[in-house]
């Protein structure tokens, strides 16, 4: 018996192996302990932090619940009574996309109508007192079940005709924007193809374009609030398909996300017959775009914040799809969706203070969950390496992309604020080829050398001699470098740049191995004073 249940788990992993992610996964035990219930589970964007309700109240009463991780889950603890008291709608709760901001819906006075919006903010290991967002979020009917998006400027909700602390009904949903002095428009109706009557518990994922509600009146039902997902695509909301990957013929309403949108968490029957929190694969026709967290901090040399601006552009079609400022400490967050090619810039407000650029590539199956950059932001002095990783040649050639356009300006604003610092550009080939026949498009550069040789002729007489000729050598290669630079000079100077500010340093070498083949652009500050 113990061969057989042995070659039942080599079965289970070969075929996780071979078809890759496991189509359930259940919870680690900390959450699901198996003497307890746990339901409507709402974790945040970045995957570290997971509110749910549970029954480990007084008396085994439900109360919600939070836990964070660093790498595992820590003792899911009880929210405090003045964000969780009998005056709350029990699973009417989400998070910011870090986890450090709560929203919850609760009737406890004041409040604009029955129920109400609120936050609290977590500082340190403290929930701050509730705030209500008031008019024209709050109205006076019933809202509640808030979701708000990555960057914090759109948010979901549902406004109800009728509300206690279980259930609601008579519900549509809505939509309000954040405007830009972060006070929020008045909320907008969801079309009509959702609000069929009784929609709620909205789910807005981190790509800002899917949503995940719950309904009993719509066409398609197995039985209570089924779940349903539409997306905003081309200016509108699409016709809304069931999870029928997860309803069942109860109710279906709460569930959560994590900004990788491979997972959903829902709640099931477990083993012990008691509700566990388990992560259902989510089909790959539904699966929501995959998000990856930017984070970091934005200091100076001292450990001091610094005045800059944050923007992500698209480079795929050159628009900017993310523009903020660090927080007063420094601290940034920010998503990036997948499928696209992005420059992530820092941009200090001083011109004399270097910037920060860097590039992802999110066009691959598989995208990191999170990036941790820390800038320093600080004053180029002698020996300061600047690295030019966004600038970039068209393939085979020593002519600039229309991408570097960007970077190359900020860094011609750097030169003109430190008149007192020379910059050498540095552009350095790691996988120099050549060979005497054009054998790879890459060898774009010929060469000629003259070789002096002696070859034998024959006189008049018939005698043979010597006779010293010169022999055309020709090496085609793929050493760009000079031109390169030449071409980088010649466009800053074309910006203003004084050509006495800069000089250029070019190597070819080839690599151990092709797939170490690199170009790198730099550039290095060097005090006029010590030339």
């Amino acid at each position: 018996m113990s061969r057989f249940f042995c070659l039942l788990f080599f079965l289970h992993v070969s075929i996780t192996l071979v078809f890759g992610q496991a189509k359930t996964r259940r919870l680690p035990g900390i959450i699901n302990h198996p003497s307890l219930n746990t339901y409507a589970p709402y974790i945040s964007h970045d995957g570290n932090a997971l509110l749910f309700v549970t029954d480990i109240g007084e008396d085994g009463a439900l109360t919600v619940a939070y836990t964070s991780r660093e790498s595992d889950w820590a003792e899911p603890v009880e929210l405090p009574k003045h964000v969780n008291s009998r005056s709350t709608f029990l699973k009417g709760f989400s998070l910011s996309a870090d986890g450090k901001k709560l929203f919850f819906t609760s009737s406890k006075s004041p409040v604009v109508g029955g129920f109400d919006i609120m936050t609290s903010e977590l500082r340190g290991k403290v929930w701050s007192e509730a705030q209500n967002l008031m008019l024209p979020i709050n109205s006076k009917t019933n809202d509640g079940c808030p979701s708000i998006s990555a960057d914090g400027n759109t948010l979901y909700f549902m406004r109800c005709d009728k509300m206690d602390q279980r259930t609601a009904n008579g519900c549509r949903l809505f939509r309000a924007d954040k405007k830009t002095n972060g006070q929020w428009d008045e909320p907008v109706a969801l079309p009509s193809n959702i609000n069929t009557g009784n929609s709620q518990a909205p789910r807005i994922m981190a790509d800002s374009e899917t949503l995940i509600f719950s309904s009993d009146k719509m066409g398609s039902n197995k039985g209570g609030m089924d779940l349903y997902l539409t997306r905003f695509e081309n200016g509108h909301w699409t016709d809304p398909v069931p999870l029928d990957f997860v309803n069942t013929e109860k109710d279906d309403q709460f569930v959560g996300v994590t900004a990788l949108g491979r997972y959903l968490i829902k709640e099931t029957t477990g083993a012990r017959k008691n509700s566990e929190l388990v992560e259902f694969l989510i089909p790959e026709e539904l699966r929501p775009k995959g998000m990856m967290k930017v984070e970091g901090t934005i200091l100076d040399e001292n450990g001091a914040s610094v005045p800059a601006y944050i923007t992500v552009t698209d480079l795929t079609n050159n628009k900017r799809v993310f523009s903020s400022r660090p927080a007063s400490d420094g601290s940034y967050y920010l998503y990036i969706r997948e499928g696209s090619k992005y420059e992530f810039s820092v941009d200090p407000e001083q011109s004399k203070i270097r910037y920060f650029t860097k590039q992802f590539d999110l066009t691959s199956e598989k995208i990191p969950q999170r990036e941790k950059i820390n800038v320093v932001l600080a004053q180029p002095v002698n020996g300061a390496e600047l690295n030019l990783e966004t600038v970039q040649f068209k393939p085979l050639t020593y002519d600039l992309e229309s991408s570097s356009e960007a970077e190359l300006k900020k860094f011609a604003r750097l030169v003109k604020a430190n008149p007192q610092l020379t910059f050498e550009i540095q552009v350095m080939l790691n996988g120099y080829e050549e060979d005497s026949l054009r054998s790879s498009p890459d060898l774009t550069e010929v060469s000629v050398d003259s070789i002096r040789t002696q070859v034998d002729e024959t006189d008049s007489l018939g005698q043979i001699f010597k006779r010293d000729t010169v022999i055309a050598k020709t090496t085609y290669h793929n050493d760009r470098t000079q031109l390169q630079a030449k071409a980088l000079v010649d466009y800053l100077v074309r910006l203003g740049i004084n050509p006495d500010s800069l000089n250029t340093l070019t190597n070819a070498i080839p690599a151990l191995l092709p797939e170490n083949k690199k170009l790198t652009i730099k550039a290095l500050a060097k005090s006029k004073t010590s030339q």
